[in-house]
Formats: C-alpha cells, sequence, structure tokens
C-alpha cells in the first residue's frame, strides 16, 4: 500500500467505526500523486462516521459525488499551499479531509462504486467493452488479450472471458485479493520495483513483470474524473498510450456531465485530445449516466521526445459560459 507522503503540518487522526464500535484505521487518500491525505489509526472521538451506503442508486451517487468535489477541493487547496502556505489554507484543507474521513475515506468510496455495479444499478462497464472486442475478432485472435483494469473493483469482471482475456487489475486500494495494489502512474518508475497484491507479503512477491509486456487493452472506467488536477488526467492518457502495444485499445469512460455539461470539455475537445496522443476513435456510446469511448493506438507514443510547446496544446480553454456547467477539463 502507498506510504503517506510526510508533512510538517499536523494531519488529522481520522478512523472509522467496526460493526462492534472499535476504531478500525482508514487507509490513505492518494490525491494527484503529489500529495496524500494522512490518516492515522488514532479515534477521533468528535468524528462521527456517516459513510453509510445508500438506499437507492440516487443517494450513493449523490454520496460519491460529494467525494469527488472533496477530492478536487482538496487538489486546488493543496497548490495553493504549495505556492503560498497559510494557516486558513491549512484549516481548509483539514475541514475537506474531517468531512472525507466521515464519509468513510477511499474505502467507503470504493464499496459504494463497486454496489453500483450490480444489475440493479446499471452493471459494470466492462460489460460494454467486452461485445466491442468481440466485434473486432479479438476473441479469436489465437493468443489471449493482455488488459489492464485500472481502478478495478472487483478481479471478476472479466471472468466469463477467462478463455481468451488475461486480466491485470491494479488499484491504490485493493479490495480484493485478486487485486495488484499499484498507483496507475508510478508504472515504469524506476523507484517502483514492487507491487503487491492485497494480503499478500511486500517483500516476497515481485510481479514487476507484469508491466514489462505492453498491453492489448488498458481500461480506464471512470477514474480519470477521479483525479482532481485536470494536467494529472491528462497523464493518465499520456501514460496509457506508453504501456499499450502498438494497435492497442483504451477504453475510457467518463461521467455524461463531464463531456455534455462542461465549460472545458466536450466529445470534439476530447477526440481532438486524443488524436494528439496517437488515439483513433473506434466507437463513442453516451448512456443516461456516462460516455463510453473506444479508441486504438495508431501510432507509436513517444511523449518523451515531444517539446514543451507541443505538450501543451491542450491548455484549460473556455468551450462553453452557459450558466450551470462544470469545470471539468482534461490538459496535455
Amino acid at each position: 500500500m502507498p506510504k503517506a507522503s510526510k508533512s510538517k503540518r499536523r494531519s488529522v487522526p481520522v478512523t472509522a467505526c467496526s460493526a462492534a464500535g472499535a476504531a478500525v484505521p482508514l487507509p490513505p487518500i492518494h490525491v494527484d500523486g503529489h500529495e496524500k491525505i494522512i490518516i492515522n489509526s488514532q479515534p477521533l472521538a468528535s468524528l462521527p462516521l456517516v459513510g453509510k451506503l445508500g438506499k437507492s442508486s440516487v443517494e450513493t451517487r449523490r454520496r460519491i459525488n460529494r467525494f469527488h468535489t472533496l477530492i478536487k477541493e482538496y487538489s486546488k487547496l493543496a497548490a495553493l499551499r504549495a505556492k503560498a502556505p497559510a494557516p486558513e489554507i491549512d484549516e481548509n484543507i483539514e475541514l475537506v479531509e474531517r468531512e472525507m474521513a466521515q464519509m468513510g475515506g477511499l474505502d467507503w468510496y470504493q464499496k459504494a462504486s463497486l454496489l453500483g455495479q450490480c444489475k440493479s444499478r446499471g452493471g459494470d462497464t466492462s460489460r460494454w467493452l467486452v461485445p466491442k472486442l468481440r466485434d473486432l475478432g479479438l476473441h479469436k485472435r489465437g493468443c489471449k488479450l493482455r488488459l489492464l483494469d485500472v481502478g478495478a473493483l472487483s478481479c471478476l469482471n472479466y471472468a466469463k472471458e477467462r478463455a481468451w482475456i488475461d486480466v491485470v487489475p491494479i488499484d491504490l486500494n485493493s479490495q480484493e485479493p485478486g487485486i495488484y495494489q499499484q498507483d496507475f502512474l508510478d508504472i515504469g518508475k524506476k523507484t517502483d520495483d514492487k507491487q503487491t497484491r492485497a494480503g499478500e507479503d511486500e517483500e516476497d512477491d515481485d510481479i514487476s513483470p507484469l508491466f514489462e509486456t505492453p498491453f492489448d487493452v488498458i481500461c480506464l472506467s471512470l477514474v480519470v474524473n477521479f483525479i482532481g488536477d485536470p494536467t494529472r488526467r491528462g497523464d493518465m492518457l499520456k501514460q496509457a498510450t506508453r504501456l499499450l502495444a502498438p494497435g492497442g485499445l483504451l477504453f475510457l469512460v467518463l461521467p455524461l456531465s463531464c463531456v455534455t455539461n462542461s465549460r472545458y470539455l466536450d466529445d470534439e475537445r476530447l477526440l481532438a485530445i486524443a488524436q494528439h496522443l496517437g488515439l483513433e476513435k473506434l466507437h463513442m456510446h453516451h448512456t443516461a449516466k456516462l460516455a463510453h469511448y473506444l479508441y486504438r493506438l495508431s501510432s507509436p507514443a513517444t511523449r518523451s521526445t515531444r517539446s514543451t510547446e507541443e505538450d501543451g496544446q491542450f491548455k484549460k480553454k473556455l468551450l462553453h459560459s452557459a450558466p450551470g456547467r462544470n469545470n471539468f477539463s482534461i490538459v496535455i
């Protein structure tokens, strides 16, 4: 599990409570690859836990959206503190941390998201992807597809396709023994030479070879929108092109409002970003809540050779100024 970064400021001790009432430490919440919300093991008696799963999909979605808002708010505050530290900023960060902890932290968020995969609440997005892979004839190609499932909530999402899909599921806070605990943006970094599955001894199991061979498919389903920093969202897309094999597929899923109700992003803008990264659009599908995209890597990704000016081509740009829109954006 990723270790919380050190900070001179006072961290807020946060725990949840088990059914028996005992204090249970919550995992650190990794934010934008720069900071982690530090969560200690001591109970905070004045902090009531309200992180219960909603009885309806509407209530659960409302709470998940609130958690997303808090992540983005924390990211903005952390950036302000890095530029000009101030006591007021520390106080606001502490308030955000407390509310996230009250909701149950990252552990609650993942359980709520997993609940959303139930058929009664719309099912998981892999059920949209699999037919598209079959339509491309990839189930008959003779060797298994290597599929990297980023932010995996269950290692069983592609169980029915195990005869032709070899899945590598990863997540920052693994919820199942079959999911590797790994930061997607850290794959390939020299400092990270070990990843572990939940429940396994980190020192006894070196699985880094899992990431040495390029992937045929990478799934970024409802994970890019979880990142609060627009530039880090772009980094996730660039990282996907680095890890894909030539002709590999990127499956991207965003909340529909990210492309239909944003001031800074729409389908046309997202397509331009994808093409800039060497990605060709194969499929696009909108449901009542989600936007699904399937891209093919049509040219080798050589991000390290691109100039700063070229990488800065897609900055935050106002596209729609109507009131009531959100500020979601992706920056390259």
